[in-house]
């Protein structure tokens, strides 16, 4: 258990160091929301279902 939290910490810590490689992406992405805000919000739902996955007790 320790190890799979410990994996997840670091899937999270590189998945939201990335976004510095998206800056200079044009300013407008899919129904015009910056590409930045789509990328932020996707891993930060990635990270909490993989945590819920994680941790739910069966």
């Amino acid at each position: 258990m320790k190890a799979r939290a410990l994996a997840l910490f670091f899937l999270a810590l590189f998945l939201f160091l990335l976004p510095l490689s998206l800056l200079p992406l044009p300013p407008l992405g899919p129904m015009g929301l910056p590409p930045l805000y789509l990328y932020l919000f996707a891993a930060w739902g990635l990270v909490l279902l993989l945590a819920y996955l994680l941790f739910r007790r069966p």
